[in-house]
């Protein structure tokens, strides 16, 4: 699974374009997989008139032993650096959104960073129950057990693929945890607004990622959209064009109060 970096040209005529606001959006991946995953949501934002990064985050698109070798803090430190080129490039505001391990890193940077807004698609903020126990276990059995199935994958809509590993490096898996909790200790920091979009059936992550943003974000600036059709990869499952459509009406809502240069 060989992928990279993507980076989308605005659309000069675009709608957010009309009142003479320069938007960057930074989009991110989630766990195993790359920027395809997101790569539509990107598209339509470019459309719209904004310029787009997709970063590959470091681990991904490779092979499994990279992810294995990677930890947490390069995964944020890879999202706050392409944020900080954003922030001191010719924008009038920026924001970030993301998918998965992306929402949680979305979220991680918001606490970190002044972004003007934050999307996050079906985030992870925990495991699900069934998975705690091999998580908790995993730094004793992962010489034995180097990696598990795949976490990937989990659409709704027949004949949409999702490429990502088709293995999964137990290494990797506990530093995935640790960034949840990283992610969950800032989210008091956050003070733009948050849009959080969940599926009404998620077999990767739980609920209770869902509900934990929910009760830590202030809710003056918090709004969830629920997805009826879509799984866990709601980038690329039914519901996609209506993140795309929601995302772009709230930038273009907030084109008159972007960050003072």
């Amino acid at each position: 699974m060989q992928q990279s970096s993507i980076y989308l040209e605005p659309d000069p005529l675009g709608i957010l374009n009309h009142d003479g606001i320069r938007w960057a959006v930074l989009l991110l991946h989630g766990f195993t997989a790359g920027p395809d995953s997101v790569l539509p949501w990107g598209q339509a934002l470019s459309k719209a008139g904004a310029t787009v990064r997709i970063p590959l985050l470091t681990g991904h698109g490779t092979n499994v032993a990279d992810l294995a070798r990677t930890k947490a803090g390069r995964w944020r430190t890879d999202v706050q650096q392409e944020l900080d080129t954003l922030l001191a490039g010719p924008y009038d505001a920026v924001a970030v959104g993301g998918l998965s391990m992306g929402g949680a890193l979305a979220l991680d940077a918001a606490a970190h960073r002044p972004v003007n807004a934050t999307f996050v698609v079906n985030p992870a903020l925990s495991f699900k129950v069934s998975d705690r126990l091999g998580v908790f276990l995993s730094p004793l059995v992962h010489r034995l057990v180097p990696t598990v199935g795949p976490l990937a994958g989990d659409v709704n809509k027949p004949g949409v693929s999702e490429s990502a590993y088709d293995r999964t490096p137990v290494p990797a898996v506990q530093q995935l945890a640790q960034l949840f909790r990283t992610t969950r200790s800032n989210l008091s920091r956050i003070d733009s607004p948050v849009t959080l979009y969940v599926s009404r059936t998620d077999h990767i992550v739980p609920r209770s990622s869902a509900r934990f943003l929910e009760r830590h974000l202030d809710p003056d600036l918090f709004d969830k959209l629920v997805l009826e059709n879509s799984y866990h990869v709601a980038t690329l499952d039914h519901d996609a064009e209506m993140i795309h459509h929601d995302s772009v009406a709230k930038l273009s809502a907030m084109s008159g109060g972007h960050r003072e240069p």
